[in-house]
This record gives C-alpha cells, sequence and structure tokens, in this order.
C-alpha cells in the first residue's frame, strides 16, 4: 500500500468517526463501528502520520472510546495523546483539544475529580489559542464534556 492510501484511508475513517460522533441516537453495530474507525484512523496515521496526526488519532479513539461509555480505554488513549503533546512544536489547538480530551475520558469513567481537574487545565488552554476559529470550536468541545 502507498503513502497517499493509507493518509486517504486515515482521513476517511477519522472523518467517518466524526459522522458517527454527531448521530444522536447510534446503535450498537453503529458503536463498533466508531472504536474500529477510529482504530483503523490510528494504524494508518502510525505508518505516515507526524506527530501532530498521532496526537489527534490518539485523542480520537479516546473520543470514541468515551462516547461508548468505555472509560478506562479513553484515559488509556487520553493519556498517549497529553505524552505525545508534550513535544515541542504541538499547536496550542491541539494542546487544548487534549486536555479537553482527557476531561472528557475521566468524565466517562465517572472520575469526576480528574474531570474537574482536566476541564479546568482546559479552559487555561483554550484561552491562550491564538486562532479565534481553533479557540471556538475547542471551546465548543469543551462545553460537550458531560458534567
Amino acid at each position: 500500500m502507498e503513502t497517499n492510501d493509507h493518509r486517504t484511508i486515515a482521513v476517511q475513517q477519522f472523518n467517518h468517526c466524526w459522522e458517527l460522533l454527531e448521530k444522536d441516537d447510534r446503535s450498537a453495530s453503529e458503536d463498533a463501528n466508531l472504536i474500529t474507525s477510529a482504530f483503523a484512523s490510528r494504524y494508518h496515521w502510525s505508518l505516515v502520520g507526524d506527530s501532530e496526526r498521532f496526537v489527534t488519532a490518539d485523542w480520537m479513539v479516546s473520543r470514541a472510546a468515551a462516547a461508548i461509555a468505555e472509560g478506562d480505554l479513553a484515559i488509556r488513549f487520553a493519556l498517549l495523546a497529553y505524552e505525545r503533546s508534550l513535544t515541542s512544536g504541538t499547536p496550542d489547538w491541539l494542546r487544548a483539544s487534549v486536555a479537553e480530551g482527557l476531561a472528557r475520558a475521566y468524565a466517562a469513567a465517572g472520575d469526576i475529580a480528574e474531570r474537574d481537574n482536566w476541564w479546568a487545565e482546559a479552559e487555561v488552554l483554550v484561552s491562550v489559542i491564538s486562532d479565534a476559529e481553533s479557540r471556538e470550536l475547542i471551546e465548543s468541545q469543551l462545553r460537550s464534556v458531560p458534567r
């Protein structure tokens, strides 16, 4: 498989995750498809992506896991995204998104104290995002974290 094929599949699967996440009433089959698509995207980015793409891929696995009430899995991949995001050059919006992902993962696991800690961290990081459009997007995602 060529590099471009891996990129195409990674993007397609990532976008498919968003389609499923935006559904109000996913079936059990769609939930399985959601987590499978997140892992498929992650796999293909692991072959051809840069650090930013891999952080985003781990974040998506966490987001998908949280959406299907797999809190421990959500935390595991949110922490992976966080660890990867500590490298220099990670954009401000992605650092904020990772913190939002950790808040969401801990919410899915029912750990309210950690959810609140990461929520507060995400709010600080969101406030310093330089691009207004990115700031608004991450703010909206943070508002959707169960409280």
